[in-house]
């Protein structure tokens, strides 16, 4: 509390008792969820008589409490007393690190509706009425550009089942999933010039429902629900000095997305895919406890809107290839956060992002019910790097 005293020397009886004294206090550490206000004052000694001499005294103006605050002081000796006055309190560099990890695991969890509208393509692409189950792999190294770039590798993986039918003429298609991602990335931070290496992990799991339907002029229209939890985890990733921190959040997320597209015939065996498809992802906020300082997620909207286009070729082979373009905007991806109650640097994965893709459908047989599925894309912009997918469908 301001005005509070570390050391009272009361009934000392010995003249300039602290004359000879040397008093160093080289480094300020206060404890982690101490409240600190600029102009805040504490008394380290006080007494009568002590004599203390001004040139003996040596107490660093900058101090640090807990993982999430630091600032200056300024000092006063007298005689009889060393009185330390806040003269800034601020957020402490290293926090920053925190948000942007949160920014990158919102962004994980939306590469997950990416997989489902993949899998409503080839579900949907395969010529094929009946009941189907499916399933697909999704690997991919990104880098995402907040404020300090993280590079990020993972897998997501979706399984289900739905079917395709006829429907007015046109084709219905529709499926029941199972979503789990994992990820995982380093970071590097530096407290009081000591640079150290933390480690992150994230974990989605969470299902969902995904329909699409193709009238006889190639019109189509898709969308899809989700819901699960996302976990993620760091492992020294933040100092107070003497110790290294980690820290776990797990919240709920929901996603929805919705698509349009017509499809052109240029031939016997290639078509044209003109599609826009708008994604939104909620991730909830959620708060935790490092090293005694409070932090607080706010919850994240990522709202994204792809506009693309896929020529196809080979269409009645085996193999059949693909090749595409898309451009896409985030508007939103924002990662608010406090941290001991003051608001962290906002991080956001807000702008444009360009995917350029190839793609291989490998069916064995006109009457086989398998077909296989290969996907390679290169991103760059706000979402940098490269993946690819593998999808097996079979009907009944």
């Amino acid at each position: 509390d301001s005005g509070g005293t570390v050391l009272n020397i009361t009934n000392n009886t010995e003249e300039k008792a602290l004359a000879n004294t040397n008093i160093n206090l080289n480094s300020l550490n206060f404890t982690g969820g101490t409240e600190l206000t600029t102009g805040e004052s504490m008394t380290f000694v006080k007494g009568t008589d002590l004599g203390i001499d001004a040139t003996k005294v040596t107490i660093a103006p900058e101090f640090t409490a807990g993982v999430a605050t630091v600032g200056t002081g300024d000092v006063k000796v007298d005689e009889n007393s060393i009185k330390y006055t806040l003269t800034e309190v601020k957020q402490n560099d290293q926090i920053d690190l925190v948000a942007e990890n949160r920014a990158v695991a919102a962004a994980f969890v939306n590469q997950g509706t990416d997989l489902i509208a993949d899998s409503l393509d080839t579900l949907s692409r395969d010529g094929k009425y009946g009941v189907k189950t499916f399933a697909a792999v999704h690997g991919n190294r990104s880098k995402y550009d907040v404020n300090s770039d993280i590079k990020i590798n993972g897998w997501s993986t979706i399984v289900g089942v739905g079917a395709e039918n006829e429907h007015n003429g046109g084709d219905f298609s529709w499926g029941v999933f199972y979503e789990n991602g994992s990820g995982n990335y380093r970071t590097y931070n530096d407290f009081n010039n000591e640079f150290f290496r933390g480690d992150g992990s994230l974990v989605y799991n969470g299902g969902g429902i995904a329909a699409r339907y193709e009238n006889s002029h190639g019109v189509y229209t898709e969308g899809s629900l989700r819901a699960g939890m996302l976990k993620s985890e760091m492992t020294d990733a933040l100092s107070d000095g003497e110790n290294k921190y980690g820290y776990e959040s797990e919240t709920a997320y929901y996603g929805a997305h919705i698509g349009v597209g017509k499809i052109f015939s240029l031939g016997d065996d290639s078509d044209l895919d003109v599609y826009g498809k708008f994604f939104h992802t909620y991730t909830e906020g959620d708060n935790f406890s490092v090293g005694n300082d409070k932090f607080e997620f706010d919850s994240i909207n990522s709202d994204r809107l792809r506009i693309g286009a896929r020529v196809t070729t080979n269409r009645e082979n085996k193999f059949s290839t693909y090749y595409g373009l898309a451009y896409e905007y985030e508007f939103n991806g924002s990662a608010g956060m406090r941290a001991a109650g003051m608001e962290v640097p906002e991080q956001s994965l807000r702008g444009s992002s360009y995917m350029a893709e190839t793609g291989l459908n490998y069916q064995p047989s006109a009457d086989s019910p398998w077909s296989f599925e290969l996907n390679i894309r290169g991103y760059a912009g706000e979402r940098q790097g490269a993946s690819f997918n593998v999808q097996a469908t079979y009907t009944f």
